[in-house]
């Protein structure tokens, strides 16, 4: 009796974290801007699963969250959450079940829902039912919408002039496309990494994660000639290496951006800055992306003045 009630208790926590997941992933269309970032927490419940109750349980989570979402909102929404958000809760459970590393982990996390939802992807934009012609009409008129709402009349120099910085702008975004879902992935895996292990050591879960310290963070000495090579390649008159170039330049360009964090965090613990004030400073460079350039070349000069003296105790250690 009482195997038959923990089992009835089990199927009712899966089903309570399967429902979550869809809650999760469909704010993002009904609470503006909040509900995007609710959203990115949608594989967190599945990854509790897995890791509270094993891979047969998480895998009907998956299954039922992703027939929901199917059922509720069309195939297409399902196939995209099983493919960026599912993926990562099974390949982030494994990693983290296996007691990886952070980084080992965030980086699996990242690259397999990453190449997942590329693949998906590429196969919806092969298929012939996809009309570019129409998606492009589609979009100007959206545009042309937009604008006449905020230009009034008699200014038609600078809605011309608006109309192509948005166009260069476009221009720009697509080219980063690449870059920039890596980064927005990274952040979710990140993000659900970290959420997931605040929640698994209040529910007092077996040892699974690695001790995380931002404050000791380091980039791999490795990522500077992808820096190098990357500039490089920007300015190569050969066609598609301006682009690689560039997506390179924003991906090498986060890893320095988190190692300037690091250091950040490190100054304030050192200087023991009140909880109130740190979060004044990191929603200030949040609001302040010229300042968060100069963090980020603080993590790149970090590789040759060595701010927190990581390598002086490494020699002396070894």
């Amino acid at each position: 009796m009482t195997g038959s009630d923990s089992g009835t208790r089990v199927h009712v926590q899966v089903l309570v974290l399967a429902a979550l997941a869809v809650t999760l992933f469909a704010a993002a269309g009904y609470v503006p801007v909040i509900g995007i970032l609710v959203s990115l927490l949608a594989p967190m419940p599945l990854l509790l699963v897995v890791l509270r109750h094993g891979w047969r349980k998480g895998l009907l989570a998956l299954g039922l969250s992703t027939l929901c979402l199917a059922l509720l909102f069309g195939s297409l929404q399902s196939l995209f959450f099983f493919a960026e958000y599912g993926v990562m809760a099974i390949a982030m459970a494994e990693a983290i079940r296996r007691q990886w590393s952070v980084e080992k982990t965030v980086a699996l996390s990242t690259i397999a829902p990453f190449l997942a939802s590329g693949l998906l992807l590429a196969s919806l934009l092969s298929s012939p039912e996809v009309d570019f012609g129409a998606l492009k009409r589609h979009f100007e008129e959206n545009l042309d919408q937009v604008l006449d709402t905020y230009v009034t009349e008699g200014h038609e120099a600078i809605e011309g002039d608006l109309r192509a910085y948005i166009q260069q702008a476009l221009g720009l975004v697509t080219q980063t496309l690449p870059a920039l879902f890596l980064l927005s992935t990274a952040a979710g895996a990140l993000l659900n990494y970290s959420v997931t292990r605040l929640v698994w050591r209040r529910i007092d879960g077996p040892p699974l994660f690695p001790t995380m310290s931002l404050a000791q963070w380091q980039a791999p000495e490795a990522c500077v000639w992808v820096l190098i090579g990357s500039g490089l390649a920007y300015f190569l008159p050969i066609p598609g290496m301006q682009t690689l170039g560039l997506n390179l330049l924003l991906l090498v360009g986060l890893l320095y951006l988190l190692q300037g964090l690091a250091i950040l965090t490190y100054s304030l613990n050192k200087m023991a800055v009140p909880l109130i004030f740190r979060c004044l400073a990191y929603i200030f460079l949040g609001l302040q992306p010229l300042l968060l350039l100069g963090v980020a070349a603080f993590g790149l000069f970090d590789l040759w003045f060595d701010f927190r003296r990581t390598r002086t105790k490494r020699e002396e250690s070894s």
